[in-house]
């Protein structure tokens, strides 16, 4: 009887020690957002940006993927993804020409919508606008550090 009690609790603790595992992280899923520049013609002035997803990120990427950038909470551009097929693989960026008015003087904020996972990122760059201003080139676009919202 002293074995059988022995045998069942070392049985309730090996499945005890293996039946728990660490949570995986979830994160938020988010609809398809609608971006799209209000008003442009109230922002006379661009700025453009050529953008590149992580690795680790760009590997879940799609087409239907999306790029942006805000002004404070406001869409100034939404990105035009271009694919180009290399020696290394398929190299993706994403063009954005971002709009301002005159006296603009927030910082420009990146978003990635991930559509295939529903998740949303922001870059955590911040850069200021500057009028007729570039951020990155195709050659060597600049690779967003993004962080899940």
């Amino acid at each position: 009887m002293k074995r059988l009690i022995t045998i069942a609790l070392l049985i309730s603790a090996i499945s005890l020690f293996f039946g728990c595992s660490k949570d995986k992280e979830s994160y938020t899923e988010y609809p398809v957002p609608n971006w799209e520049i209000q008003s442009p013609e109230l922002y006379p002035n661009s700025f453009t940006a050529v953008v590149a997803l992580p690795e680790n990120i760009d590997a879940y990427a799609g087409e239907s993927d999306l790029v942006a950038a805000f002004i404070g909470e406001e869409c100034r551009a939404v990105g035009n993804l271009v694919e180009t097929e290399t020696d290394d693989g398929i190299k993706r960026v994403w063009y954005l020409t971002v709009r301002a008015s005159d006296t603009e003087n927030q910082e420009i904020v990146f978003r990635y919508y991930n559509s295939r996972l529903s998740y949303m990122y922001e870059a955590t760059q911040r850069i200021a606008f500057e009028i007729d201003g570039t951020y990155g080139t195709y050659d060597s676009p600049v690779i967003l550090e993004l962080e899940y919202l």
